[in-house]
This record gives structure tokens, C-alpha cells and sequence, in this order.
């Protein structure tokens, strides 16, 4: 398992393209595009040509049935992939959102978007933010559809790096199109620590101790599941500092504009957030803390003792100056690249 360090270097990102294929057929559990002449859109999957080789049975036993009865919409373009269900990879997906503003520019046309047939309140708030109401929508059915014209805007990531652009386009219009009256829930501090569940996994055993040093600071807590899609927008947008064990929470990164970082590993973890902390010019650290047994959620999961005394180092050490190393580390965690970022 590759550390931290080893996810540096230089990536490539693609110019950002949006394109436009006429007769095209959605299908199967993963909506896979289809063009006229039967070859697969591989962009429309994921970006990744190895998911090509994974392509369910049902699939293609679908491609092969007669279009008899198969439903016809006129300019859309799909949402769904493999991993659009995941926070993290969500977030990545309306990136490509901005192709399908610069269509509507271009074109004078609004696409319908097809996404999940089940979408989370998270995935209605964020597409309702952006100006997609759910009559702009369709659930996908999980069989067949045809497209007459399908809007097909590039995916920007690679791997683990989602376009520094893309980020900036996301949370410009996300915060700018944040209601005026502001949040149910007063005002946000700006040095938060996030509260995962024991429902959600990956919960720390002595938080007590944990927020007791926090609180000292002037941190405050949050619980994400228990605030509106708008209002996780607000609370990153004016963050300062945040302290989070590692989890898709940290997706949230992305909407703030100069942020520290602290995230804390137990036996489970990805360089995803550190990427993007990476990406997006914010100072961060690490601390891998001790696991303590299987977590309820998962038995690949444990939960984690922080050791109170290292992480009073890196708050000091991180609070100390206005501008500190990117990155610091105390026990640099292992990750394997090949876990979902999003279980």
C-alpha cells in the first residue's frame, strides 16, 4: 500500500470538451451510452476505459433486445455511473456540469438530466442549487433508453484528482446560489470538527477528550448528516480549520476557500483528501491513530483512539502561523488507492 507522500506528482488534466451524439441508447443498471452504430460512449461511464472491461451481463443482454417499446426523450444527459452514488464521486460528477452550462450558452437548449432512480436528498439539494429542479430531471429506470441528442460533458478527474477548475466553478455557483435568509441553524463557526456516527462507521473512541481540546479553541461540532446540502455548503465556504476522521465528509473541502486541514486515520483511509487538499493550495496534516476493533458498519472498518497528545502537537503546530508546510504528518498512514473512497 502506497503512503501519502507516494500519491504526489504530476498529473495531466484533459482540456474540458462537451459533445453532442445523435441516436444514442442508454442502457442497463449503469445507464452505458450506445451510439448509432452500436460502440460504446466510453465518457459517459466514468472516464476510466479499464471499467469498459466490467460491463454487467445484463447489459449488454438488454443492447441486444428489440426497441419496440424502449422510451424516447428528445437532449438529456446522464448522470449515472457505476459510482455516482458515493458523496465524493458525486461531488466530482457535477464538475461536469459546467459543460452542460456552456451547451445551453452555445445551444440555447437545457438538457434534462438523467440521474440515479432512487437520488439522495444530498443529490436533489446539490442539483437543485445549481438550477436543476426535479422536473429537469429524470430517474433512471435501469433498462433502456433512446437519446436523440445526448449531451456528453468530459469527466474532470484523474484517479483521485478532481480539476482544480472544476472545483472552482462548483463552489462559485453553489455559494452563489445559496438562499439570502441563511441557515436554520445560526451561524457556523469557522474551526469545525465533524462528528461521524456509529451508523457511518469509523467513529473515534476517547472524542470526548478529543472535543474537549478542541472546544478550548474555539472549535464547534457538527454532525453532517444532520444539516441540509445548502448548509454543508455554508459551513466550508467560511471554514478557517477543520478537524475530521478520514470519510466523505471531507468532500465538503472543496467549498471553502483557504482552509487547514487535519485528517485523522484509523486503519482505513485513501489519499483523496489529501489530493485535494493538495490541489486546492490548503495546508494539511495527518495523525494515524490506533484502531480499536471492528466497527458495526463494516468489519473492514475499525474504529480509532486518538492519541490526544500528538494531535495537541499538530493543532499547535497548524494554529501557530498563518502559512505552514502543505503537508505535515505524524505517523504517515498507509492507503490503498484500490478502496472506495465513499464506503
Amino acid at each position: 500500500m502506497p503512503k501519502l507522500t507516494e500519491s504526489m506528482g504530476s498529473f495531466t488534466l484533459e482540456e474540458p470538451l462537451v459533445f453532442e451524439v445523435e441516436n444514442a441508447k442508454l442502457v442497463g443498471p449503469a445507464a452505458v451510452g450506445f451510439d448509432r452504430d452500436g460502440s460504446i460512449i466510453s465518457e459517459i461511464i466514468s472516464g476510466n476505459l479499464k471499467s469498459l472491461s466490467r460491463l454487467p451481463a445484463r447489459t449488454l443482454v438488454l443492447k441486444q433486445l428489440p426497441d419496440f417499446t424502449t422510451p424516447q426523450i428528445d437532449v438529456a444527459c446522464s448522470l449515472v455511473n457505476p459510482t455516482s452514488m458515493g458523496y465524493f464521486t458525486w461531488m466530482g460528477n457535477l464538475t461536469r456540469l459546467e459543460g452542460i452550462e456552456y451547451y445551453q450558452a452555445q445551444t440555447g437548449i437545457k438538457p434534462e438530466l438523467i440521474i440515479n432512480s432512487h437520488p439522495t436528498r444530498w443529490q436533489r439539494e446539490s442539483l437543485r442549487l445549481l438550477g436543476y429542479e426535479p422536473q429537469d430531471c429524470i430517474q433512471w429506470n435501469g433498462s433502456r433508453i433512446k437519446v436523440n441528442r445526448l449531451v456528453v460533458p468530459s469527466y474532470r478527474r484523474v484517479q483521485q484528482l478532481i480539476s482544480p477548475s472544476g472545483c472552482h466553478w462548483l463552489r462559485q455557483r453553489l455559494v452563489s446560489n445559496l438562499p439570502v435568509k441563511g441557515s436554520e441553524k445560526g451561524d457556523f463557526s469557522s474551526r469545525i470538527y465533524i462528528v461521524r456516527t456509529k451508523k457511518t462507521g469509523r467513529t473515534i473512541t476517547n472524542e470526548e477528550e478529543v472535543l474537549s481540546i478542541l472546544t478550548q479553541l474555539g472549535f464547534v461540532s457538527y454532525t453532517l448528516e444532520e444539516l441540509s446540502f445548502a448548509d454543508q455548503v455554508r459551513l466550508f465556504s467560511q471554514a478557517e480549520m477543520v478537524v475530521a476522521a478520514h470519510g466523505a465528509g471531507l468532500a465538503n473541502i472543496m467549498f471553502a476557500e483557504n482552509l487547514k486541514v487535519i485528517e485523522l486515520f484509523g486503519s482505513y483511509g485513501t489519499a483523496a483528501y489529501f489530493v485535494l487538499s493538495k490541489m486546492l493550495g490548503f495546508d494539511y496534516s495527518c495523525l494515524v491513530s490506533d484502531p480499536q476493533g471492528k466497527n458495526q458498519v463494516s468489519e473492514r472498518y475499525t474504529d480509532m483512539t486518538v492519541d490526544i497528545a500528538k494531535l495537541k502537537m499538530l493543532l499547535a503546530e497548524m494554529l501557530s502561523s498563518d502559512r505552514q508546510p502543505l503537508v505535515k504528518s505524524i505517523d504517515e498512514p498507509e492507503i490503498d488507492e484500490q478502496q472506495l473512497v465513499d464506503s
